[in-house]
């Protein structure tokens, strides 16, 4: 049988078609940080990369130019480059500037030659659309929120050849706009999360836990109007509570000095989340709204009960009397009452671990990955009918 040579990529020749090993595929950031998203394009990266495949992440802006923690960025760099994968920056001081991004993108999308392209912010389709980059665009919006005006679907839907949605309520917000498929594909966490037995009962001096960017979205206010209140309910059984919130943002000196006083403690940027959540006896999130957030996956995986805001994202995460307790947003008595019930009652505390555990099953990184890995290859195929791309678990003999 004919041996291809010529192409960058591993393939063999059949008659009317080639078959291909590898994809050379590039996610787009905003920058290297520890919120959700990046969390996971950073894990689906790794994931790429063990099935064979050439996967890089391009950020925008180097992390200290929007107001993020280099020493996160570094370690995330490094995980990538011991995953297999690669991290580039295009170092935009200013995103809005469109001209330098359109040359910063075309430099490096040389470099990366890749067969797709997936951006996680929309502000990489602006460039993107002048870079006439001739490969398949995916856009995944990670929010049940628009960040921009519905009209910019307009560009969107000239640049972008399919659209992945992460919930119920981020896939009906890009059909009302979109003009081009939209495939769910739920998000994910790293299996270094999981915990293999369910807890059995809350610490006598427990350790409730939040995690994410500092931003208005979580509402971290609620959080610190809700402090007082459990900290006040659990002395009253002889017992102390420590609240911790994991997260760096552009809103964490604000948040910094409202806590001044309060029994709440700012951890910032943490590259050990997952220690965080096995030292942890109670995940919170008290969001305005949400996307689907990749923190509340990994509190599940680590058998967490989560007390959440009822929102879009989290109703879809956290099943009442399942795995946890929903609240009104903006309500620290409701939050505080739901928190201090589920941290006194052992029964249904350890009743909602147990069901953290099964929730978090749907959400493996290798399900995610292959979904992803599918919408790939149908877009690639789309576009090159002659060129298919096989799963590297077939038994294809690659060129040499």
């Amino acid at each position: 049988m004919p041996i291809c040579r010529r192409a960058p990529w591993r393939c063999w020749r059949r008659p009317g078609s080639i078959w291909r090993l590898e994809m050379r595929i590039c996610s787009i950031i905003t920058s290297f940080t520890s919120g959700g998203a990046e969390m996971l394009v950073c894990n689906l990266a790794e994931a790429f990369a063990q099935a064979g495949h050439q996967a890089a992440i391009l950020s925008l802006s180097d992390a200290g130019q929007v107001g993020n923690a280099p020493a996160t960025e570094a370690a995330m760099r490094a995980r990538l480059r011991e995953g297999g994968a690669t991290a580039f920056s295009l170092g935009l001081a200013n995103r809005n500037n469109i001209v330098a991004g359109t040359l910063a993108l075309r430099r490096a999308l040389r470099a990366i030659r890749p067969d797709v392209i997936h951006a996680h912010t929309a502000r990489a389709l602006f460039p993107l659309a002048l870079a006439m980059p001739g490969v398949p665009v995916i856009l995944t919006h990670h929010n049940s929120r628009l960040s921009f005006p519905p009209s910019a679907f307009t560009l969107f839907n000239r640049i972008v050849d399919s659209y992945v949605a992460i919930s119920d309520q981020c896939e009906t917000l890009l059909r009302s706009h979109a003009r081009k498929p939209v495939r769910m594909i739920l998000n994910a966490a790293s299996p270094r999360f999981h915990a293999g037995q369910p807890r059995v009962a809350a610490g006598r001096d427990p350790i409730i836990l939040a995690v994410g960017t500092i931003s208005a979205q979580k509402d971290y206010p609620t959080l610190l109007r809700a402090a007082r209140p459990l900290v006040g309910a659990l002395a009253a059984q002889g017992r102390a509570a420590r609240i911790c919130i994991a997260g760096a943002g552009p809103e964490l000196e604000g948040l910094q000095a409202q806590a001044a006083g309060e029994p709440v403690e700012l951890l910032g940027a943490r590259s050990d989340v997952d220690m965080l959540m096995r030292q942890a006896d109670l995940f919170v999130n008290c969001s305005l709204w949400e996307g689907f957030p990749i923190a509340m996956i990994e509190a599940a995986m680590s058998g967490l009960p989560i007390v959440a805001t009822a929102v879009a994202g989290n109703r879809e995460m956290v099943l009442p009397g399942v795995n946890g307790q929903l609240v009104p947003p903006s309500d620290p008595a409701a939050l505080a009452q739901a928190m201090a019930d589920m941290l006194s009652d052992d029964v249904r505390y350890a009743a909602l671990s147990q069901g953290a555990l099964q929730a978090a099953s749907r959400f493996s990184i290798e399900n995610c990955a292959a979904a992803h890995l599918d919408l790939y290859r149908d877009l690639i195929a789309g576009r090159h009918p002659r060129i298919a791309i096989a799963p590297l678990a077939r038994p294809i003999s690659p060129c040499e």
